[in-house]
């Protein structure tokens, strides 16, 4: 089959705001509003003391909804340092536009069910198992996969406020390289948002590898498996079927502990074995985690992310993970639990 030539990707490398939005007919969409993203973030860090404008600030809360939402559901959008923009997202998507988007969105929040709706409530509430919320949200998830106005009413949005945009060329460090896997990451929408099939390992690969043919995904082989297995480890997660869970969880740990939906998808099913009083195997699962990552380059933010995402469930659990707590304090002594 013959390949379609593909738009290419404008890689952020120091560009200001012209040199962005000028690349409007080269390049994709999606790439120059992440240019603009990272533009912005970088300038938040070196000078603090430049205002950021609520134009903005208003990109910058709808592209981490929209990494995300399509990386890892509305779940991973409140669990995530993305939920700093969960009170303001939806007033962002409406002023874009993006009022099916906003809906949806608005619904998201509804469903987490917080009287008041604070950051801090939600923080504390997310993590904890609720199944009519998890469903809730596991719906919202398919209908905002079939959006497709997001990206295009974004940058229209950015171009008419263009003097908004206060970017300057600017140095920039060569990136590092980049951690997680896109395939798998496009296989798993892909299985996410397909007719359901039969919750076997063989039926899901099949499925996967018809989903990366369709989508021209050249995932290798090991991809296709992993797929195959975070879906159906999340599957059974979904369902509270645990003993089926233990099937598929090592396969997915060994295959796609790169990718961030993993990453919840593990701490989630921690968080269901501390309330079916299985604290021995959530301690084990959980120092596993921890181990993998004291064995990589605990300097790099990806990994740091990690450090940080599971120091919660220790600080709330410690009792409950004796050999985990430990195992943090003495190897991550800079995070607090």
């Amino acid at each position: 089959m013959a390949r379609k030539n593909k738009i290419p990707w404008l890689d952020y490398t120091g560009q200001d705001t012209a040199e962005i939005l000028a690349c409007k007919g080269t390049h994709r969409i999606d790439s120059l509003l992440s240019a603009l993203e990272q533009a912005i973030q970088l300038r938040q860090s070196r000078t603090p003391e430049v205002e950021t404008t609520p134009e903005e600030l208003t990109l910058l809360a709808i592209m981490a909804l929209r990494r995300e939402v399509n990386n890892g559901g509305y779940h991973q959008f409140f669990v995530n340092s993305s939920r700093q923009f969960a009170l303001t997202v939806v007033t962002a998507l409406e002023t874009v536009g993006c009022d099916t988007t906003a809906a949806i969105t608005q619904r998201a929040l509804d469903a987490l069910d917080l009287h008041p709706m604070t950051l801090e409530a939600i923080g504390d509430s997310i993590c904890k198992p609720n199944e009519k919320r998890d469903q809730t949200l596991d719906t919202l998830n398919q209908q905002f996969y079939r959006i497709v106005e997001t990206d295009e009413k974004l940058f229209a949005f950015v171009e008419s406020h263009r003097q908004a945009f206060v970017l300057d060329k600017v140095e920039v460090a060569p990136r590092p390289p980049e951690r997680g896997n896109h395939n798998l990451i496009k296989l798993g929408v892909g299985l996410d948002f397909a007719p359901r099939t039969e919750p076997t390992f063989e039926a899901v690969r099949k499925l996967a590898a018809e989903i990366a043919i369709r989508e021209e995904i050249e995932p290798a082989e090991s991809g296709l498996d992993g797929a195959a297995y975070e879906f159906l480890f999340k599957l059974f997660l979904k369902a509270g079927d645990l003993e089926k869970c233990e099937a598929f969880a090592g396969p997915a740990f060994d295959l796609t502990r790169e990718d961030t939906s993993h990453c919840v998808l593990q701490r989630e099913w921690v968080t269901k074995l501390i309330v079916a009083s299985n604290f021995v195997r959530a301690d084990e699962v959980t120092l596993q985690y921890l181990e993998y990552l004291n064995g990589d380059d605990t300097s790099i933010r990806f990994i740091k992310n990690r450090i940080k995402f599971w120091a919660d469930p220790l600080r709330k659990h410690g009792a409950e993970l004796p050999r985990s707590s430990a195992f943090f304090r003495a190897h991550f002594p800079d995070v607090s639990v």
